[in-house]
């Protein structure tokens, strides 16, 4: 298994696989209510939208693809990334979904029409460290979008014209970041190393 989610509500739990599969679990009774099969290589990461409708997964075979989560059905294969996808993350209105790959690429893409919207590029790599892309994240409001990488930076992106309006310097690869619910703080972590708080308002950092 790689990884596990819940849906926003908690009645459903997904688990995505090394063979490539999803699975998708009733909380209550721990019924299997959907296995969703299609990708050819291990799946990454999975997502599901604010109001659980809608299921995202990213793998390796460098597609991500869209189910509902209602009947398990397949509503779009999103392909542009010529790398692995790493991370995958809905909008808070789940019409944006973002996608984070070994490829160094972060893209948008518009769900309800499964089409690509823009591609941010920014982050570097050389033979030692791709600069694979890991973490990908919405802030709350949705107006901006964080990805952390290998290369040892946190990127910050406006979701409407795709500008770079910040770059934040680590000394190890950023696995992980989370921002606040009131979308002020920004918390990122490197590999076996600090855990950073940044106020994206005014960038003040405190170390822990």
């Amino acid at each position: 298994m790689q990884n596990i989610t819940f849906s926003p509500d908690w009645t459903i739990l997904a688990s995505g696989f090394s063979t490539g599969t999803i699975e998708l679990w009733e909380v209550s009774n721990g019924q299997l209510l959907h296995k969703l099969v299609g990708h050819t290589y291990s799946v990454n990461s999975i997502a599901f939208t604010g109001d659980g409708a809608m299921l995202a997964s990213g793998g390796v075979d460098k597609t991500i693809r869209l189910w509902r989560v209602s009947d398990g059905n397949l509503l779009h294969i999103l392909k542009a990334h010529t790398g692995g996808v790493e991370s995958v993350a809905f909008s808070p209105d789940g019409t944006i979904l973002a996608s984070a790959s070994s490829d160094r690429t972060v893209r948008l893409w518009h769900t309800g029409e499964g089409k690509l919207l823009r591609t941010l590029e920014g982050h570097t790599g050389n033979l030692f460290n791709p600069g694979r892309v890991n973490i990908v994240i919405f802030s709350p409001d949705g107006a901006m979008v964080a990805s952390g990488s290998d290369d040892g930076t946190v990127r910050l992106w406006d979701v409407q014209d795709g500008r770079l309006l910040h770059k934040i310097n680590h000394s190890g690869r950023v696995w992980s970041l989370a921002f606040s619910p009131d979308g002020v703080l920004l918390a990122t972590a490197e590999m076996d190393g600090p855990v950073r708080l940044f106020n994206v308002k005014q960038w003040e950092l405190g170390q822990y």
